[in-house]
This record gives structure tokens, C-alpha cells and sequence, in this order.
């Protein structure tokens, strides 16, 4: 607008400075022909009675000699032309003052030569007739000083408009700014616009309440969607990320730059945008990312003013692991029940058939009994998992001595330890904690009973403590045949053990270590391991004190 007002009024100074200019010159114009005419009838007035005179044709030779502009031309009653200096055509001059002489003593001719050229001449007669000439051109109607004068004011002007003037329009301009309307719609020289700007006014109050409601609800759900588990990404038309949580930054490892198409790398989701889009409906594909198996619901939200997508990133890794651990669990609990129940079925098919020896069957019967316990042993193990699986299980938490749980741990697997001629360390003393005596008289078992089966002939095995600030440390370390670093993290793996070949030996159902871990979830504990091959392992199981159970 600013521009605008600006542009109109230079316009309207050129217009004004032209007008006036050619006013100017129109008048300047018209009393320097009045003044010329004048000097052109006094000059004959005051030559023709002196034709007489014997000076009178060198008077004329003088006026042309000294006169640029002015050419004076003489014709006597004989019809002689004296001093022609312009060769005018004297005939045509005579015929017209003869033409109308009648109307006055003095005649002018005009004469065209040209665009804004043409030549004026004035004659009177007395005994001869006497003609005073001279050329007009575009000089005699352009004066530069005006010219110059009057470009200079435009200059000035100019230069008025570009600082003053377009300073008052900014400074008005200013006050009708949405931010100042309110304070200076009272002002003077906003009187007329007062009746406009009012339901604008009104309009600006409502759109702020607006605007204020919905910054409410935007905090909110930004909020939400920044607490949420889940992964939330919205993108407007463009592409551009608008809104973004950290738990989709985390998933997907992205910040707010990244576009909609460069989103995920992969081909699937790329179709499963477009079919989303061009069908104008939700779609969801699974996928697997930085190590998460992920579901993203693509969702298009088409308004009439906006066209935006919504995505929701939900993370079923806790899913998929779990349905392949079932997986594994199965087939390993296959497996492992496969193999006692065929032993037992083929000696017992030996004796039922009648084809074992008498001096046989006791062994046999010994090895079936045997099976049976270790058959025994696995179902007992997968039902204490399967039991650790439930979330509602009853923890039971009462005060424990821990030294007593050690000690008598020690004392169950004695007969054991001794025919391995182990040496025992215990360096337990008593401390009492709030747990579930089942659970961590379990948890203590099934490591030190680890430590005895892995262990050396005359090996040794000590229980110790470190009581911290926050937490007890119950060590139980072992000079056994040690861990491979690759296999620690495996080891409270289902059914894992460390050593293949070692298994049919030491009898082991592989969910010892399995039963540890679920143990250790269950109670807030942590677990720790350090081991070295042949050199033995350390258990560190750190206990939480002052814990509200």
C-alpha cells in the first residue's frame, strides 16, 4: 500500500510539473510573440517615412549586418528588390499585401518550413514596401533555464516524497498493524476507517480466544504424544515432519529434518505410503529396523484446507521375541523330552520283550529310573518357567536370612560337592532381606548347583558378599571350567549350554541358568557374570536394600 501511495503521488507531481511547465511556456511563448510583433511594426513604423532619405537602403544593409534573427527586404514603386539576404520570394510577399492591403497598413505572411518551423514575415508600404522577416523554430518555444528550474523542483520533490512524505505514510501505515489498530483507532486522522476496522477489531479478539484454545489443546497432546511408548510422527503436504516424539526418533533413529519418502529405506514401506495415499486410507506394514520389530499405521488425514499423514509406530519386539522364544521352547522341549522317554521305552521294551539278560535288568532298570528322574527334572524346570511367565505371580515376600539360605544350599548338594572333593569357602554372615524365601532359595541353588557341575576335581567353590550403600552383592564364584566372552550373554538362554559335549554327562536340562534370570526380573534383581576358560566364573547377584516390596 505504501508503495502504492508513493508510486500515485510521484505520478501525479509529473503530471503537475508538466502541466505547469507547458502553462509556463505557453505564456512565455505568447508575450515573446506580442514583444515581437510589436518590434516588428514599430521597425517599419520607424523606417518606411525615411525611405526617402539617402541613407535609407544602407540603414537597412546595417540593421541585417548587426541583426542574426531579424531580415529586413525593400521593393521601390519600380518593382527593385534592395538587400535580399534570406532570397525570399518577394512576388508572393507583394501579391498578399496588395491582396489585403485594404485591412491594415501592416500585413504578416507565414510561412511553413518544417515540423515547428515556419517563417513570419511583416510588410508596409509607403513610397515602396518594406518587409521585416524571421524564422521560427522549436528554440523559440523551449527555454532551458525553465526547463532546468522546473526539473530541479521535480528533483527536489522527489527526494520530499522518498523521506518525508513516505515516512508519514510508514508511521500511518504503522498504526493500522493488526497490534496496533486498538490503540490508535481513536487517533484523529483514523476517523473514517473507525467503521471498517471495528468488526475486524472483534474478529482479532475471537481469533485469539481461538487461538489460545488451541495452543491449550496443542500443548496437551503434544504432552501425551511426547510421553507415549508408542512412536508418533506427523507430516504436513510438503513431506515435512510437523510433530515427532522421541519415542519415533528412537525407533526409527531420525530427527524432525528427515522427509516423508526418505523416512525408512526400504521398499515395502515406500509402497505401503503410496497404495495409503492414493487410496486415501490407512495401511500398516510390519517391519524390522535398528532392531526392532516394528508396526507403522500409515494414516492420510484430508481435510478441505490441509492435506496432512499421521503414523503411529508401535514396537512389538517384546512379541516377536517372545513367539520365537516360544518357538525355540518347543521344539527344545521336544528335544529334551525326546531323549529319556526313548531310553526308557527301548530298556523297558528290552525287558518287557524278555531279550535282557538276568544280570541286565538291574542296570537297566537303574538307567530307566535314572531317565525318569531327569525326565522329571526338565518337566519340574519348565514348570517353574512357566510359572515365573505369569504376570500375576505371587511373589510371597517375607523376611530371609541369607546366611541361612546359603548354608542350607551348601548342605543339599554336600554329597555332591564331596564326590568332586571340592573345597567349600562360605563367607556369608547373617543378614536379613525382604524376598520370596521360594524364589531366592531357587535362585541360589541353581547357581551354586552350576558351580559344582562345571567345577574341577578338587576344585573350589567360595561364597562371599560385598554390602554397599544401596545394594548386596552375593558372589559365588567358582574355579570351574570358565565362559567364553561370546557365550555370556547367552547363557540364561533356555535350554543353552555352554558346553555340547558336556551335557549328557553332568545331566543338565539347560533352563538352570534360564530359571536364574526369570528369578532375578521377578525380585528387581540384577545379575551379573565374569568368567575366564579354565580359569573359572564369578555369579554376582545385586540385591536392592530399602526397597518398598
Amino acid at each position: 500500500m505504501k508503495n502504492l501511495a508513493s508510486k500515485k503521488m510521484k505520478t501525479l507531481l509529473i503530471v503537475t510539473l508538466l502541466f505547469s511547465f507547458l502553462i509556463s511556456s505557453f505564456f512565455q511563448v505568447k508575450n515573446k510573440k506580442d514583444a515581437q510583433s510589436n518590434f516588428c511594426e514599430n521597425t517599419l513604423s520607424f523606417l518606411l517615412p525615411r525611405e526617402t532619405s539617402a541613407d535609407f537602403i544602407s540603414t537597412l544593409e546595417q540593421f541585417n549586418n548587426t541583426s542574426k534573427i531579424y531580415k529586413l527586404v525593400y521593393v521601390n514603386e519600380n518593382k527593385d528588390i534592395y538587400y535580399n539576404p534570406e532570397k525570399l520570394n518577394m512576388g508572393r510577399i507583394v501579391n498578399n499585401f496588395e491582396a489585403k492591403k485594404e485591412e491594415s497598413p501592416y500585413q504578416k505572411l507565414k510561412t511553413n518550413q518544417g515540423f515547428l518551423t515556419y517563417r513570419l514575415t511583416y510588410t508596409g508600404k509607403n513610397e515602396g514596401i518594406l518587409a521585416i522577416t524571421r524564422v521560427y523554430n522549436l528554440s523559440f518555444y523551449f527555454s532551458l533555464p525553465i526547463f532546468l528550474c522546473f526539473l530541479f523542483l521535480g528533483f527536489v520533490m522527489f527526494i520530499y516524497i522518498d523521506d518525508t512524505i513516505d515516512s508519514d505514510i510508514d508511521n500511518y501505515f504503522d498504526g493500522l498493524k493488526i497490534y496496533n489498530i486498538r490503540e490508535n483507532i481513536d487517533d484523529k486522522k483514523y476517523m473514517d476507517l473507525v467503521d471498517i476496522f471495528n468488526p475486524y477489531i472483534q474478529r482479532i479478539d475471537d481469533l485469539k480466544e481461538e487461538k489460545s484454545s488451541l495452543y491449550e489443546r496443542l500443548t496437551g497432546f503434544i504432552s501425551i504424544t511426547s510421553n507415549m511408548k508408542e512412536g508418533f510422527i506427523l507430516f504436513d503436504d510438503l513431506g515435512n515432519i510437523e510433530l515427532i516424539n522421541d519415542s519415533a526418533k528412537k525407533y526409527l533413529s531420525v530427527d524432525k529434518n528427515v522427509k516423508l519418502y526418505d523416512l525408512i529405506d526400504d521398499r515395502e514401506y515406500v509402497l505401503a505410503l503410496k497404495e495409503s495415499l492414493i487410496l486415501k486410507r490407512s495401511k500398516y506394514l510390519d517391519i524390522k529396523i535398528n532392531g526392532y520389530y516394528l508396526r507403522i499405521y500409515i494414516d492420510p488425514l484430508i481435510s478441505a484446507r490441509k492435506k496432512s499423514i499421521s503414523m503411529i509406530i508401535v514396537d512389538n519386539s517384546k512379541d516377536k521375541i517372545a513367539e520365537q522364544m516360544r518357538r525355540e521352547f518347543s521344539a527344545n522341549v521336544s528335544h529334551e523330552l525326546k531323549s529319556p522317554l526313548t531310553s526308557i521305552n527301548g530298556y523297558a521294551e528290552l525287558i518287557g520283550n524278555g531279550l535282557a539278560k538276568d544280570e541286565d535288568i538291574s542296570k537297566f532298570a537303574n538307567i530307566i529310573y535314572d531317565e525318569g528322574n531327569r525326565l522329571l527334572q526338565i518337566i519340574d524346570d519348565i514348570l517353574k518357567i512357566s510359572k515365573l511367565d505369569e504376570e500375576d505371580f505371587d511373589k510371597d515376600y517375607k523376611e530371609v536370612d541369607i546366611s541361612k539360605v546359603v548354608t542350607a544350599t551348601i548342605e543339599k548338594f554336600k554329597s555332591i560337592s564331596n564326590k568332586k572333593n571340592i573345597e567349600i569357602t562360605n563367607n556369608i554372615d547373617s543378614f536379613r532381606i525382604l524376598t520370596s524365601k521360594y524364589l531366592f532359595y531357587d535362585l541360589v541353588s541353581n547357581i551354586y548347583e552350576n558351580a559344582i557341575k562345571y567345577n574341577k576335581f578338587a576344585g573350589k567353590i567360595i561364597v562371599d558378599y560385598k554390602l554397599e550403600e544401596n545394594h548386596y552383592d552375593l558372589i559365588i564364584e567358582d574355579t570351574g571350567i570358565g565362559i567364553e566372552e561370546a557365550d555370556t550373554e547367552r547363557i540364561f538362554e533356555r535350554f543353552f549350554v555352554v558346553d555340547k559335549s558336556r551335557k549328557r554327562n553332568q545331566k543338565s536340562t539347560g533352563l538352570g541358568l534360564s530359571i536364574v534370570k526369570h528369578i532375578c526380573l521377578h525380585l528387581g534383581y540384577q545379575i551379573r557374570i565374569k568368567s575366564q576358560i579354565n580359569k573359572g566364573s564369578k555369579f554376582i547377584i545385586e540385591i536392592p536394600l530399602k526397597k518398598d516390596k
